[in-house]
C-alpha cells in the first residue's frame, strides 16, 4: 500500500490543473517583461512602441483578471498621455491606476508610494502643483514609514524639491538640492534629473550662467547614459535661450536647431512613428468588446435553456408568497383586534374598579365623619344631662365614648393608598416640601371632597381648610388661572 500510494499516477485533471497553472505564471512573467520593456522604450523616447506594449499588458491582464498588472500599465500610460499633452487621458489613466491598485492583494507600502509618486508627476507635468504636492507628501510619508535611506528616495526628494522651485519657494528647493547633491554620486542614473532641476533653479533665480552651466551638466550626462532622450529636446530650448539672452548667437543657434530636429523626430507631426503611435488601433478595446459580446452570447444561451425553469418557479414562488401574505395578514388583523378587544375590556374593568373603590372610599371617610359627629353629639347631651343631675353614672358614660380622629384618618390614608398607589410617589417627587397635613388635603382634594367635607373629615373650621388651600398653591407656584383641583388630578 506505501508502494503504490508513493507510486500513485496523479489524475488527468491534476495533470491539467499542473499545466494550467504553469501557463498562467509564464504568461505573467512574460507580461511584466512587457511592461519593464515600455518602461526603458519611454526612457528611449521609443513612445510608440512603450504605448503597444502597455495595451498589449492591459489586454493580457484583462483575459487572466490580475489587476497587478493593470494598475502598473496604466500607471506608466499617465505619463505617456502627459508628454503628448492629452490631459484628459492621462487624468484618466490616474483615476484607472488607482481603482486596480486597490483591488490589488497586499500591496506593498513602497508600491502604494510609487502609484502617488507618478500622480505628482502627472499633475506636476499638467502645472496642477497644489495637487502634485499633495500626492508627493503621500509619497514621502508612506517611503518615511520604511525608514529607507536617501538613495532608495532620492527620486521623491528630488521631484519634492523641483515642485519647491516652480511654487516659488526657493529656499526650501535650495535646502533640499544641496542635501539630495551630497547624497549623489556623479554616475548615477538619476543625475540627469538633478542637474536639470538646478538648472531650473537658477534660470528661476535669473542666475543665467549657474542655470547654464547645470543644463549643460545634464545633457552630458544624457549622452553618457543614453536614456531621458525626451528630457533632451527641453534642455537644449532652454540652454538655447540663456546662450541668446547671454550674447552666445551661435551656440544658441546650434542647440535650438538640434532641439527642433530632435523635437520633431519624436513629436513632431511629420514624426514616423508618432505617425504610428496615432494609428494604433485600440485593439485592446477591440478584443474587449468581442470578448464581452461572446460572454453575453453565452450567458443569453444558458438563460434560454433555463428560463422556462425558471418562469416555473418565479410563478410558484409569487403565488406562495402571495398566499402567505394574505394568511399573515388575516392572522395578524384577527390577532390585532383581539389584543384591541382584551385590553379595552381590561381598561374597562380596571376603571370601573377604581371607581368603585373610590366610592367605597369616600362612603367610608363619609361615614366615619357621622360617626364622629353623632358620638360628639352624644357627649355634648350627656354632659348637659349630668350637669342637670349630677350623675356620676353619666359622666362614665361619657369618658368611655372616645372620637379617635387620627385612628380614622390612618385606616381612610390606608384605603386611600391602596387605590391611589402611586400618587404619593408623584406628588413627592414634584413637591417633596409638603407636609403631613398638606398630603391629607390633597388626598381629599383628590378625591373631591368640598372645604366643608374636609373640615369636617379633619376636625377643622371650613376658614382653617381655605387658608390651608391658598398655603399649597403657594407652595406648588400655581398662577391664579391654574385649579388646584385640576392640576393635582393630573399627578
Amino acid at each position: 500500500m506505501v508502494c503504490s500510494s508513493l507510486f500513485a499516477i496523479p489524475s488527468q485533471d491534476t495533470i491539467q490543473n499542473s499545466h494550467s497553472n504553469h501557463l498562467l505564471d509564464s504568461l505573467f512573467i512574460s507580461t511584466e517583461n512587457k511592461l519593464i520593456e515600455a518602461k526603458n522604450l519611454t526612457d528611449s523616447a521609443d513612445y510608440p512602441n512603450a504605448y503597444d506594449n502597455l495595451w498589449i499588458v492591459l489586454n493580457v491582464a484583462d483575459s487572466i483578471k490580475n489587476p497587478s498588472l493593470k494598475y502598473k500599465a496604466y500607471k506608466q500610460l499617465s505619463m505617456l498621455y502627459s508628454i503628448f499633452h492629452n490631459y484628459e487621458k492621462a487624468y484618466s489613466c490616474v483615476d484607472s491606476m488607482f481603482y486596480y491598485a486597490n483591488k490589488t492583494k497586499e500591496l506593498s507600502v513602497k508600491a502604494k508610494g510609487n502609484l502617488h509618486f507618478s500622480a505628482a508627476i502627472t499633475y506636476r507635468m499638467q502645472k496642477k502643483y497644489d495637487e502634485a504636492a499633495s500626492q508627493l507628501k503621500i509619497c514621502e510619508q508612506l517611503f518615511d514609514s520604511l525608514n529607507n535611506p536617501i538613495d532608495q528616495k532620492l527620486y521623491i526628494l528630488t521631484e519634492k524639491a523641483h515642485l519647491n522651485t516652480l511654487q516659488g519657494n526657493y529656499k526650501k528647493a535650495e535646502e533640499l538640492l544641496i542635501d539630495i547633491t551630497k547624497q549623489t554620486p556623479s554616475n548615477h542614473s538619476y543625475v540627469s534629473i538633478l542637474y536639470s532641476m538646478w538648472g531650473d533653479f537658477y534660470s528661476e533665480m535669473n542666475n543665467k550662467n549657474k542655470a547654464l552651466e547645470y543644463y549643460n551638466k545634464s545633457l552630458i550626462a544624457i549622452s553618457k547614459q543614453n536614456t531621458r532622450i525626451g528630457l533632451r529636446v527641453e534642455l537644449l530650448s532652454k540652454a538655447s535661450k540663456l546662450n541668446y539672452s547671454l550674447g552666445n548667437n551661435k551656440i544658441a543657434f546650434e542647440q535650438m536647431e538640434a532641439s527642433k530636429q530632435l523635437g520633431d523626430s519624436l513629436f513632431g507631426s511629420q514624426s514616423i512613428r508618432n505617425k504610428q503611435l496615432f494609428e494604433i488601433k485600440d485593439s485592446y478595446r477591440e478584443i474587449k468588446l468581442e470578448n464581452q459580446r461572446i460572454q453575453k452570447q453565452q450567458e443569453l444561451e444558458n438563460l434560454k435553456s433555463e428560463e422556462e425553469k425558471l418562469n416555473l418557479q418565479l410563478g410558484f414562488s409569487i403565488a406562495l408568497l402571495i398566499t402567505l401574505i394574505i394568511a399573515a395578514i388575516v392572522v395578524v388583523t384577527s390577532l390585532k383586534k383581539k389584543y384591541q378587544l382584551e385590553k379595552k375590556l381590561i381598561t374597562e374593568r380596571t376603571r370601573s374598579e377604581v371607581e368603585m373603590k373610590k366610592k367605597e372610599l369616600t362612603l367610608t371617610a363619609l361615614q366615619l365623619m357621622e360617626k364622629d359627629r353623632l358620638l360628639d353629639e352624644i357627649k355634648t347631651d350627656l354632659e348637659k344631662i349630668q350637669q342637670d343631675k349630677g350623675d356620676a353614672s353619666i359622666h362614665k358614660i361619657r369618658n368611655t365614648i372616645n372620637v379617635n380622629s387620627k385612628k380614622n384618618w390612618e385606616e381612610f390614608e390606608a384605603r386611600f393608598v391602596q387605590i391611589n398607589n402611586l400618587f404619593y410617589d408623584s406628588l413627592y417627587k414634584k413637591h417633596s416640601d409638603l407636609s403631613r397635613n398638606e398630603l391629607k388635603l390633597c388626598a381629599l382634594i383628590k378625591l373631591n371632597f368640598s372645604s366643608k367635607e374636609m373640615a369636617q373629615i379633619l376636625g377643622v373650621s371650613a376658614d382653617s381648610i381655605n387658608k390651608a388651600r391658598y398655603r399649597l398653591r403657594k407652595k406648588m407656584n400655581l398662577t391664579r388661572d391654574e385649579n388646584l383641583v385640576t392640576y393635582i388630578n393630573t399627578i
